[in-house]
């Protein structure tokens, strides 16, 4: 799978939901060629990318680790709160994790190469 950036927009819920729709009426804001995230605040954006989950993130392509318990060995993490980040990452879908081995153990694989903010979508 071939990596690509993701961009990270900082706007409130109407420009949100304008996007959308001129998106539905084929009229695309943003490059097709990159993931959007729209976050409402940068209270919600600091929660999002907080130093855990950006460490996360940024280890995952290096380390490639075969399970979540052997990424929070390596980032010597408590697994509960590695857990719960890495499902979170997944669920926003800046990771992707795979069920593999015979036990479907999840392996977290990065989706991404690069976060862009955008600093100008919250005006």
């Amino acid at each position: 799978m071939k990596l690509k950036r993701v961009r990270i927009a900082v706007e409130q819920l109407s420009r949100t939901n304008a996007r959308w729709k001129k998106a539905i009426e084929g009229e695309s804001v943003f490059d097709s060629k990159r993931a959007v995230i729209t976050v409402a605040s940068w209270e919600v954006l600091g929660k999002v990318l907080s130093p855990r989950r950006l460490e996360i993130l940024a280890r995952i392509p290096v380390l490639k680790p075969k399970s979540i318990a052997a990424l929070a060995r390596d980032l010597q993490r408590d697994f509960k709160n590695v857990h719960t980040d890495v499902v979170f990452l997944a669920d926003l879908g800046l990771i992707e994790l795979r069920p593999e081995g015979k036990r479907k153990t999840l392996v977290p694989i990065a989706r991404f190469d690069g976060i862009e903010v955008d600093l100008g979508a919250a005006a």
